[in-house]
């Protein structure tokens, strides 16, 4: 069988960067010293169809682009490889997020979480525009509407999803507050005692516009009564 690749090439421990020709030109970066031995790099997007199990979607969250399939799977690296893939969702300001979704057995799904920041990010970009090509575009022009992966090693599925901004906080049998940053008006308050152990609670705030000649109303306070008095937690809009 005969693949259309968006992205393949060769890379050592010299570090190397492609950028795909189709669908808006998704870019690999392979920082110097990233790979532990002479590798062929592969990425390319899949139709819904050739993939056994999607990644599971919740109401409001949808695919900002095809998903893309990596190569080889299971790799892994010293450093930390980018890739960067235009999406085509509109985040309107705050209220929605970009998040990424890997599969590594190509059946099961959860979120690829990175630990840099964005000044170590910057940092191996910038490291990289020694090794592009001079056709490369520079880093400074990129389309808006790309999200950046950072990883160690290559799962077999990326996805990047659009979803309604969520507040994740960790809270503990003390109590605590998770406020929405997108209205700071609505928070989900947890008294001391309401929890027996640390948990992550996840905040996410629709908004939508009003009907017609509804008025402002004051802030309000629904307490959530499924659970005895001590337990019970609060939320304030």
């Amino acid at each position: 069988m005969i693949y259309s690749f968006l992205v393949s090439f060769l890379v050592d421990a010299r570090g190397g960067a492609m950028r795909g020709c189709r669908g808006g030109g998704v870019r690999v970066i392979v920082p110097p010293l990233s790979a532990q031995q002479p590798t062929r790099i592969t990425c390319r997007y899949l139709k819904p169809s050739r993939i056994n199990h999607m990644p599971p979607l919740m109401e409001g969250e949808a695919l900002a682009a095809r998903v893309l399939e990596m190569g080889p799977v299971a790799a892994k690296f010293l450093g930390p490889v980018i890739l960067e893939v235009p999406h085509y969702a509109s985040l309107r300001g705050k209220e929605r997020e970009i998040v990424i979704l890997r599969s590594d057995n190509g059946s099961s799904w959860r979120e690829h979480n990175t630990d840099a920041t964005d000044e170590v990010l910057q940092d191996i970009l910038n490291e990289t525009l020694e090794i592009e090509d001079n056709n490369e575009e520079p880093v400074g022009n990129q389309n808006p509407r790309v999200t950046r992966i950072l990883t160690h090693d290559f799962p077999q599925y990326f996805a990047v999803i659009s979803r309604i901004r969520q507040e994740v906080h960790a809270i503990g049998p003390e109590g605590g507050m998770v406020s929405s940053s997108v209205v700071p008006q609505v928070q989900a308050v947890f008294p001391q005692g309401a929890l027996t152990k640390k948990i992550k609670v996840g905040l996410q705030v629709n908004l939508f516009e009003p009907r017609k000649g509804v008025k402002d109303k004051n802030l309000k306070k629904i307490t959530v009564n499924n659970v005895s008095k001590k337990k019970r937690f609060s939320l304030i809009w």
